[in-house]
């Protein structure tokens, strides 16, 4: 479904590409914004997202998906970025080169498990290649390791005292304390790019091959821990409980984040999913207290 009225998005992409839009196809995944595949005169194509902010919008995004497009990292570069005010609200337009493939979120199912391990396991050299490109300064978002707020983890023990039961919220407890003794006593890392969401539904795979990495609205300086933490917990079944393979093809470029971290991060990513106001699932909560369980056992 189209939000943006379809007359501002044909001006903003003709404006950019100087040809008009023949097909508008909304796309799944984006983040928090529209995004669709702009079909356009002369059998080309862009996508085209659009972002509702108080202040413009992708230009740190484009800053940063080129310096990791330099680096031998597979994205799609940004053909132009326009802002406009409508009804009083800016919106920002991000129009970029189309990559083709589905993602290996969707791809899944229908790929032989050797496909799937060999996908991922050149993801991670992927990734340490985005790890590899020194932010510039003030670009992107930061991502921190956080002291965790007391009533914040109160709220939290409740909700999976609740949804699970009190041994699963005693788990979480001791999580929240990990957490704090490494926030507290670690010195702060060095940082790298992070792509920020870098999951299975951000990975494009076409002829059998990853050819693109989407969707950098969250990237920015962080420890390299950030993007493998997120992966070990947010990843999906089955690969989740294969960070290993991720870890191989990194080995390839570099050796892994510090394991202290990288415990440190996701369990700081398990207390934020377990905090968000819209409840996640129970296989969710579950998911969350299984990784919280396997850092605090090794």
């Amino acid at each position: 479904m189209v939000t943006t009225p379809r007359t501002i998005i044909d001006s903003v992409v003709r404006s950019v590409c100087g040809r008009d839009v023949e097909c508008l196809v909304p796309l799944s995944g984006g983040g928090m914004n529209e995004t669709y595949r702009a079909d356009l005169a002369g059998d080309a194509r862009v996508v085209v997202r659009i972002a509702r902010q108080r202040t413009p919008w992708f230009i740190d995004e484009a800053h940063l998906m080129g310096q990791a497009r330099a680096a031998g990292v597979p994205t799609a570069e940004v053909l132009g970025l326009e802002h406009l005010d409508h009804d009083g609200e800016l919106l920002s337009f991000s129009i970029q080169q189309y990559l083709p493939g589905r993602s290996l979120d969707e791809l899944m199912g229908a790929l032989p498990a050797t496909d799937v391990e060999r996908l991922t396991v050149d993801a991670g050299e992927i990734l340490a290649r985005v790890h590899s490109v020194t932010p510039d300064a003030g670009r992107g978002l930061q991502h921190d390791l956080r002291l965790p707020e007391e009533t914040a983890v109160t709220r939290i023990l409740r909700i999976v005292t609740e949804t699970l039961d009190t041994s699963a919220a005693q788990v979480v407890e001791r999580g929240a304390d990990f957490l704090r003794q490494v926030v507290t006593t670690t010195p702060p890392p060095a940082v790298s790019l992070a792509q920020g969401d870098f999951l299975p539904k951000n990975l494009l795979i076409h002829e059998g091959a990853l050819t693109g990495v989407i969707d950098w609205e969250f990237a920015g300086p962080a420890s390299p821990a950030f993007d493998l933490a997120r992966w070990e917990v947010s990843a999906g079944a089955p690969l989740h409980d294969r960070p290993d393979l991720l870890r191989r093809g990194y080995a390839r470029i570099t050796a892994p984040a510090n394991p202290t971290l990288t415990a440190a991060f996701a369990i700081d990513w398990t207390l934020e999913l377990l905090a968000w106001k819209n409840p996640a699932t129970p296989a969710q909560f579950q998911r969350c207290v299984d990784v919280i369980t396997h850092y605090l056992s090794r």
